[in-house]
């Protein structure tokens, strides 16, 4: 078995576990390969994980479990009845209320004595680099791409370990990224980072989020679950990390396949924190309706584009020919605005379907079209433009529950 120098030298011996550790990782005590000193590690190690959703389900209940000290767990959301075919950590009883809190309330009824700090906000340029510093490695189960921007370029300049995962739809992947590896063969290389990986942030709405695109349930388990192993391995010095490689799973196929990864000889080393994307995280996207800007593509609102309160204004005042709701029929049936026809993005696209209220519309009383954020709805005014250039239409770009709101 490969084994590599422990992220955490222990502190304290097998005299200092108290009676239920003894009997709770009685499993590690006996493992040949792990023992004592690996278990004496995991006790003595502090770990950052940012996110309690669908890949923080997973990482924080097996870190947890497997006896990990001390996690600092970063997560301002609360849960939602929609979190809960993929974030098992959570539970009806408990909607509505803080992930993180939740989550810690879950790990402690594991590990009684596990110290675990609660970080109710998320992780921005800001505060990342006093999270990040301590603690001994970060597990990064963030869902956008601005946060785990900040995350890596923290990790890079206070030189800490980053375990890394993403999922969407059908398939995910796992990498660890480290700038300056304390690992064999690594003896003063720098080690790769998600910017070597991915060197520029993709557009604002160019990659779905899994809210509009979709997750399989058991995806983030699968993902979730390697990215605790690897943590965990990482701070007991055993086996082989994934620093230089990236693991991606397809579901769909049951593979695995991997990827090499090295670090760009020609990038120069992070020396600001997300210093090219939007410096908030895993927050909503901004609702800047002073500014009128667009939160997925950060530009300056289109003709056809309204804010949520300029839609709910335009409908309380009759200045509006119909709302088209362009979300699946089993999204409009949870819940929708009054009087808005169902006409899926996925229907448009085939071009094949006349756009209930568009007949009726003019540019004093436009039609309206709304999804669950503006994505959607951005694409199917684009879609019927192409097919009447001159149609009255406007894209509501924000939650279409503001317009709810507002009404």
């Amino acid at each position: 078995m490969s084994t590599h120098p422990r992220l955490v030298t222990p502190a304290r011996s097998v005299d200092d576990l108290s009676q239920s550790q003894l009997e709770r990782f009685q499993r590690h005590l006996s493992l040949h390969g792990f023992g004592v000193e690996a278990q004496l590690s995991l006790l003595d190690a502090r770990v950052l994980v940012i996110g309690a959703g669908g890949l923080g389900a997973p990482i924080l209940t097996y870190l947890a479990a497997a006896g990990v000290g001390t996690i600092d767990v970063v997560d301002h959301d609360v849960v939602d009845r929609s979190n809960l075919h993929r974030q098992v950590i959570h539970s009806e009883q408990v909607i509505g209320e803080s992930k993180a809190s939740n989550a810690a309330a879950v790990m402690r009824g594991l590990h009684p004595e596990i110290v675990i700090h609660e970080h109710h906000e998320p992780i921005t340029a800001e505060n990342a680099l006093e999270l990040v510093r301590n603690c001994d490695v970060v597990v990064d189960g963030s869902d956008n791409f601005a946060t785990r921007y900040v995350v890596s370029d923290a990790c890079e300049i206070a030189e800490k370990p980053l375990i890394s995962g993403s999922i969407l739809r059908f398939a995910g992947q796992v990498s660890l990224f480290w700038s300056r590896p304390q690992l064999p063969g690594w003896d003063g290389e720098l080690g790769p980072t998600y910017r070597d990986l991915y060197p520029e942030a993709p557009d604002p709405g160019e990659v779905p989020t899994c809210a509009e695109a979709g997750v399989l349930g058991v995806l983030p388990g699968v993902v979730g679950t390697l990215m605790a192993t690897e943590t965990i391995k990482l701070i007991a010095g055993i086996g082989k990390t994934l620093l230089g490689r990236v693991l991606v799973y397809d579901a769909l196929t049951a593979t695995f396949r991997e990827m090499a990864l090295a670090r760009d000889p020609q990038r120069e080393p992070v020396t600001t924190i997300g210093a090219d994307v939007a410096s908030s995280s895993d927050a909503e996207p901004p609702r800047e309706e002073a500014l009128r800007i667009n939160p997925f593509t950060g530009a300056p609102f289109a003709e056809d584009e309204v804010t949520p309160r300029e839609a709910a204004s335009a409908l309380r005042e009759g200045r509006a020919a119909g709302v088209l709701d362009v979300r699946e029929g089993w999204e409009h049936s949870m819940g929708h605005l009054d009087g808005a026809q169902n006409l899926p993005l996925s229907v448009i696209r085939q071009g094949l379907a006349e756009v209930p209220g568009l007949a009726e519309a003019t540019e004093e009383r436009p039609l309206y079209v709304h999804c669950k954020a503006g994505v959607r709805s951005r694409e199917a005014v684009d879609t019927i433009l192409r097919a009447h250039p001159e149609a009255p239409i406007r894209s509501i770009i924000g939650p279409y529950t503001e317009v709810r709101d507002a009404l």
